[in-house]
């Protein structure tokens, strides 16, 4: 299921989705979080002297036709979130969260399990689904939210065979551009339009959407179709990360008592006016970022500031993340 129990549903009828504006507005509304202008400026310096986030390489699936880069890839993309917990952490190969993922997809595929092909995904079971997501010895055996994982992926492949004849590689070359793929994703498939309620109106994110068209396109480098490589209009992927990389770093400035429920490990719930906030700050947080380390004559985009304060912020402990069960980050 994708809707109900501890995920919200979908807000709206399939639309055009406007991530950026939607995210300015929440920013002149918000009351939980506040950006600090100074911390965010020290940021921006920080950031000048960091290297790129790593080219995508192996354990995922970088080899072989690119008709089988890209099914891999956007099976990765459907079932990529939600992996928070508390010991014992479900991990695959030794890593935890979405490296477990990444190697659990990559396991299988080495197995002879036909991941790369959509039209597997649409009759798998899901005992089939959790024998290839299966956890080390000595941890939780599965990751959380099998039963939304699998409805996403099976979601994906039933389009992509109807409206794409089962190929994934016709799938990303039909947009034009990074962003009119994640539009596509959110207009036509439930498990991907990622649009909250705050104060009456919708606001989109969209962050598995934008992921998965920035994340095909770094797989297939040279070979991703030429619309694919215009990743202009992506903002950053608003999840758990980097929030608590951007409070850490005091960019984010917490009220009282959004701040003790989240250093409480206190679940928020799906769509809460903190969440929204929190996610929407993050958007405008990095597109400001952008502009300072462009005008410092660093060129970038929010896809590469974004993974730049991911990789920071790996075995980042100073303060927790907030804590949200939801499959949309």
């Amino acid at each position: 299921m994708i809707a109900g129990g501890m995920v919200h549903s979908p807000v709206g009828p399939p639309r055009s989705y406007d991530v950026r504006s939607a995210c300015a507005w929440v920013a002149t509304q918000a009351a939980h979080v506040r950006v600090d202008d100074a911390s965010l400026q020290s940021l921006a310096q920080s950031l000048r002297g960091d290297s790129d986030p790593p080219a995508w390489g192996a354990p995922h699936l970088v080899e072989g036709d690119a008709e089988t880069v890209a099914g891999w890839t956007l099976l990765l993309s459907a079932v990529n979130f939600c992996f928070w917990q508390d010991e014992p952490r479900w991990r695959v190969a030794g890593a935890d969260g979405y490296m477990a993922m990444v190697q659990a997809l990559r396991r299988a595929y080495d197995g002879g399990v036909p991941l790369a092909r959509p039209a597997h995904w649409t009759r798998w079971s899901a005992e089939e689904f959790a024998a290839v997501l299966r956890g080390d010895p000595g941890g939780a055996p599965l990751p959380p939210m099998l039963a939304e994982r699998h409805a996403v992926a099976a979601e994906l492949g039933v389009w992509i065979a109807e409206s794409h004849g089962g190929s994934a590689l016709r799938t990303l070359s039909a947009a034009s551009s990074a962003y009119e793929f994640a539009q596509t994703l959110a207009a036509t498939l439930r498990g991907f339009r990622d649009v909250a309620e705050y104060h009456g109106r919708r606001v989109p994110l969209l962050k598995r959407a934008q992921i998965a068209a920035h994340d095909c396109g770094a797989a297939l480098g040279d070979r991703a179709p030429l619309g694919l490589r215009d990743r202009s209009g992506l903002t950053a992927f608003a999840d758990y990360k980097l929030p608590q990389v951007l409070r850490a770093a005091g960019v984010f400035e917490y009220a009282p008592s959004l701040a003790a429920r989240v250093d409480a490990r206190e679940e928020l719930a799906p769509g809460c006016e903190e969440e929204v906030e929190i996610r929407a700050l993050t958007v405008v947080s990095v597109d400001a970022l952008v502009e300072l380390l462009r005008a410092a004559g660093r060129e970038v985009d929010a896809p590469r500031v974004d993974g730049m304060l991911w990789w920071r912020g790996q075995g980042l402990r100073a303060q927790p993340y907030h804590r949200v069960r939801t499959i949309w980050y």
